[in-house]
């Protein structure tokens, strides 16, 4: 067993370095606190040697609590806090939640990649080559590159492609309250969380961000800040489990 000195140093500088405390991490702490001591080397890693603006690092946590793969409300309330507190805006935060609405266009380019490979050119009409042009071009102004799922996208039906990159191009906003550059890596956020894990989301957005200014340590820095979410796994199901076995006593 750790000693009640031990178990105030891990919280004392769960506190001082994360920049919060809750019921679920005392709870945990209680039950095995090497559990907490290494989750607290894991998620302060990127925040002590990362090349994130700490505003920036709350913004990408609130990303990846609000994306619709994985929701949860205690981290969007805790982050959105934090953020706060390094100057974010409430325009910034509600900006954050649209751009991971976007995430949505995976179901669509998985789609059309896959309905090319069996059925090819099925779909496609021939007055959709003109349109398409247009619509490469209007994504390479936001994009800045197009994959094979994007040109197969635009392949099978441009026009839907086209409402969706209004859409999308709304959410990032030109003279939005983010900037285009952590605009693209919110989105990043989203698509390479461990919920998502879209190959072809990560790709997309990893070339916009470093097009519009991103380096590639900001960019895996990303990736290092939101492998610890994991951490839900134990953050969510053990009060239930607390709970659930003290009806039972």
């Amino acid at each position: 067993m750790c000693s009640e000195e031990s178990q105030s140093r891990i919280r004392e500088g769960f506190k001082q370095r994360r920049g919060y405390w809750n019921d679920d991490w005392e709870r945990l702490l209680q039950s095995n606190p090497d559990y907490v001591a290494t989750y607290l080397e894991l998620s302060a890693y990127t925040a002590e040697r990362g090349s994130l603006s700490p505003k920036t690092r709350e913004l990408i946590y609130v990303a990846t609590n609000c994306s619709p793969t994985h929701f949860f409300e205690r981290g969007v309330r805790q982050h959105a806090r934090l953020a706060r507190q390094f100057g974010a805006s409430l325009e910034e935060l509600i900006a954050v939640a649209m751009v991971v609405s976007t995430v949505g266009i995976q179901t669509y380019l998985l789609g059309a990649a896959i309905l090319e490979q069996i059925a090819p050119g099925a779909v496609a009409a021939s007055e959709h080559q003109a349109h398409g042009d247009s619509v490469r071009k209007k994504h390479l102004r936001l994009f800045a590159a197009a994959l094979p799922e994007v040109e197969a996208a635009i392949r099978v039906d441009p026009a839907f492609y086209d409402v969706w990159l209004d859409f999308a191009a709304a959410a990032i906003g030109v003279d939005g309250p983010l900037t285009r550059k952590d605009s693209h890596l919110v989105a990043l956020a989203a698509y390479a969380q461990c919920t998502q894990l879209s190959g072809t989301g990560v790709q997309q957005y990893m070339r916009a961000a470093l097009a519009n200014g991103a380096t590639p340590n900001e960019v895996i820095d990303v990736c290092k800040l939101i492998t610890s979410m994991s951490v839900h796994a134990v953050a969510l199901p053990v009060p239930v489990l607390i709970d659930e076995w003290e009806k039972g006593s």
